[in-house]
């Protein structure tokens, strides 16, 4: 059996809707991970992320750290 990447994507927008989910900006925010158990390796690669980006002239990933 193959995995339909496009079957799993309208089912998980379903699935959304009937949790009554939203993709809007502050229901995002507010189910990111805060980043308060987070090792200094992995805020330190987070950083390192966040400066490569902006180096390439992109929008980094939202990321608390």
């Amino acid at each position: 059996m193959r995995f339909d990447f496009y079957a799993f994507i309208t089912e998980a927008e379903q699935r959304k809707r009937e949790l009554g989910l939203s993709d809007d900006a502050a229901a995002v925010e507010a189910l990111r991970n805060k980043g308060g158990a987070r090792t200094s390796r992995k805020r330190a690669m987070l950083e390192r992320m966040d400066q490569r980006a902006r180096k390439a002239g992109r929008n980094p990933i939202p990321a608390h750290f």
